[in-house]
């Protein structure tokens, strides 16, 4: 097919050259064709075309509608809806036309005009949106909906104001001239805008390439312009030009028509080739797959019946396709008939298994782990027709996974059961998450693995990851970090270490020890120190002070027998002080060289009650009253009587001097559960302040204005070879409770 400049074909110059000329000859010869044109049957000519215009601009509605629902683009919405309207004004502008039966009211020309130029110029304005507007996919399927209601309402209104205020309405054709300037000026506007449309469309055939839908659309608004033209020309309604003018109308809708058809018809026929090509493909694929997966691949009726199985299939189970072929499932594998059965009257009921895990035999007789997917094939209709199970062996998955879970349970019991505390840490934006925390000594922090694990630092620990917040942040910067923390009563010795890849710290792994013991250990050790060094010093100076004090306490007594009445109360104080020396180095003796322990059955009430005997003097010159009170019927205890009392003696003697301004001494003993007698002695005096108390009995460690330290020194010791503690509970200005406890055996 011939085309000039690319766009027009000699098909189109010759339709649209022969409708000029027709229409010129037409209106040349007009008084010649009156002779053999009758008015009388303008009428039916008139209805005759309008009714193949009908035709055509509802064929065109019905297509793109039922199209619409498949390809939802713009121009398939609004092309039908616009000539949906268009139809529905030209059969009113039928029924109105002059010389048809009477229809809501009686027929007339302006009627019958108003209906046609709206039908025009619907159909021109809408068609030059149409091209002007760019086509696209609607995703929202209510559009052709809105846009239905949308169209009846318009042709609702417009015909309710044409009937209604018909003779108010400017006037289109006079009875006697013909048409009016206002009609005329509509049908030339008209005609401009169905030649625009032709620019339109020469434009895009430019752009994008002719084809036989644009060839059309030339074709039916060259059409269009030419009817529009002819319908200028006419003087009276009954003159043949204007039914010239309906015949070019038809035949432009004719070709729009065919233009919407092709355009679709191809459009269509490529979808179907591209879905007849996808098809070939996906079978392709699907044939490829079921052939060369590594998993098997079962097909088998509603009975179990096996249809086709692939190359897996043998992998798998060990029988090849032809063994296995039309037999039974359940006969194949008669072990398990009936789970196979059961879950057979699962799937043909429409339901699938997935992840189905079972134990099968596989042809050599050993058992295989598998997994399967299991699912009905269902026809058009949605009737199940197949059973399709896909099945991969986990065999070797399960052994790693029961080997996995026995690594992980040892790990957790090696952790669970790891001297100290083990745990690690990861950074994730500003906070600390542990990721492990563990150990045998995880019950002393009074903490939990499920507390800490996944919980952020400042979570777990409160304010106390103040503490521990700028530790982790110098062990994940990639250092080494060691530290000392106390918690609940322990000394921890922690060491944070990172474990670093690539240049970066992935996470830090930490280990504690609890080293109370050795911090207990290290303090005793140093007493130990103190002691051996004091018990030289004691020894020496006790050693250089005795012999020179026997001398000056021996000549101070002979003078004080010779001395004068008034230098007595001097001499007096001399031997005092010469007795507390000689005490001192005394005490210093006992230090130096303690006395042997002589372990013997004493009698409990007879040790206190000398006690008290010889404290009470002490404790009426400071107006202190001791009590004592038995608690339990034990009166025998084995151990070194003088020494018990030597420590008792001391105690009482530190609460009586603890009163300055007098008080109570309480005294009970009381026998604890764990086969330990206790004596407990509580006063009222001044209290020890608390960060005192560890140091008690160390030596030269006192309250005391004149005192040595050395009395609870030894107080200490003697009670720790009798296997007992001495322990001090005190508040300042409250009073002190010292908890004696020796162990005794019934005599």
């Amino acid at each position: 097919m011939n085309v000039y400049g690319g766009i027009f074909t000699k098909k189109q110059i010759l339709i649209l050259l022969f409708a000029i000329v027709f229409s010129i000859l037409s209106q040349v010869f007009n008084e010649t064709l009156a002779l053999y044109y009758h008015n009388e049957s303008h009428a039916a000519f008139h209805s005759i075309l309008e009714s193949f215009s009908i035709l055509v601009s509802f064929s065109i509605f019905i297509y793109g509608w039922t199209t619409f629902q498949s390809i939802k683009t713009r121009t398939l919405l609004w092309l039908p809806l616009i000539f949906l309207t268009v139809g529905a004004f030209d059969i009113l502008h039928t029924l109105t036309y002059p010389g048809l039966p009477h229809f809501i009211t009686e027929s007339s020309i302006e009627k019958t005009a108003w209906f046609w130029i709206v039908a025009r110029f619907t159909e021109a304005v809408g068609i030059v949106i149409i091209l002007l507007i760019r086509d696209k996919v609607l995703k929202k399927s209510h559009w052709n909906s809105l846009g239905l209601l949308i169209s009846i309402i318009f042709v609702l209104v417009i015909s309710i104001i044409i009937f209604v205020f018909e003779k108010t309405l400017p006037t289109l054709i006079h009875p006697i001239t013909g048409p009016t300037l206002l009609k005329n000026n509509l049908e030339y506007f008209i005609s401009f805008l169905q030649f625009f449309s032709i620019m339109i469309i020469v434009k895009k055939i430019k752009a994008e390439g002719k084809n036989s839908s644009l060839s059309h659309l030339i074709t039916a608004f060259g059409l269009l312009f030419i009817s529009e033209m002819t319908l200028t020309l006419y003087i009276d309604l009954s003159d043949v030009n204007v039914l010239i003018g309906h015949l070019y109308k038809a035949l432009g809708y004719l070709f729009i028509l065919k233009a919407y058809f092709f355009s679709k018809m191809k459009l269509t026929i490529e979808l179907k080739t591209k879905a007849e090509q996808d098809l070939k493909s996906t079978q392709i694929l699907l044939d490829s797959f079921f052939q060369h997966s590594p998993d098997s691949i079962t097909i088998m009726d509603i009975e179990g019946k096996i249809l086709r199985v692939n190359a897996g299939f043998e992998q798998v189970y060990g029988w090849k396709e032809e063994e296995v072929e039309g037999k039974y499932f359940y006969d194949v594998m008669p072990d398990v008939r009936d789970s196979v059965l059961e879950v057979l009257s699962i799937v043909s009921k429409g339901e699938s298994l997935i992840g189905y895990e079972a134990i099968r035999k596989h042809k050599n007789g050993a058992d295989i782990n598998i997994n399967m997917t299991i699912s009905p094939v269902r026809n058009e209709d949605g009737s199940i027709i197949n059973i399709a199970a896909i099945t991969r062996d986990i065999t070797k998955q399960k052994q790693y996974e029961q080997k996995i879970i026995h690594a992980q349970q040892e790990l957790k019991d090696t952790v669970h059961n790891q001297q100290g505390i083990i745990f690690k840490f990861k950074k994730y934006g500003d906070e600390f998450i542990h990721t492990l925390f563990g150990g045998a000594d995880l019950t002393k922090l009074r903490l939990t693995s499920d507390q800490v694990v996944g919980v952020s630092l400042n979570v777990t620990l409160g304010e106390k990851a103040r503490f521990f917040t700028p530790l982790y942040e110098k062990a994940w910067s990639g250092e080494e970090v060691s530290y000392e923390t106390e918690s609940n009563g322990h000394q921890f010795f922690v060491t944070l270490k990172p474990v670093i890849r690539n240049g970066c710290v992935i996470e830090v792994i930490g280990s504690g020890f609890d080293i109370s013991q050795l911090k207990q250990t290290e303090e005793l050790l140093h007493k130990s120190e103190k002691l051996a060094v004091v018990g030289q010093l004691a020894a020496g100076v006790a050693h250089e002070i005795r012999n020179p004090l026997t001398t000056l306490k021996g000549f101070t007594q002979l003078l004080n027998a010779k001395t004068e009445p008034e230098n007595e109360p001097f001499m007096e104080l001399m031997l005092s002080e010469l007795d507390r020396i000689e005490m001192i180095t005394n005490e210093f003796m006992v230090v130096a060289k303690p006395q042997a322990i002589k372990f013997q059955q004493n009698n409990i009430r007879q040790l206190l009650n000398q006690v008290i005997f010889f404290s009470t003097p002490q404790a009426n010159l400071n107006n202190v009253e001791i009590l004592i009170e038995y608690k339990t019927d034990i009166e025998s205890l084995q151990c070194d009587g003088n020494q018990i009392k030597q420590v008792l003696i001391n105690l009482i003697k530190n609460s009586i001097e603890a009163m300055e301004t007098g008080g109570k001494i309480s005294v009970v003993i009381t026998e604890s559960c764990d086969a330990f007698l206790e004596i407990t002695i509580t006063d009222n005096g001044v209290g020890i302040p608390p960060e005192i108390i560890p140091r008690l009995g160390e030596p030269f460690y006192t309250l005391k204005e004149k005192g040595t330290g050395l009395g609870l020194m030894v107080s200490y010791r003697i009670i720790e070879a009798h296997k007992g503690t001495i322990q001090f509970h005190s508040e300042e200005s409250e009073g002190t409770t010292v908890i004696l406890r020796l162990p005794h055996l019934e005599s």
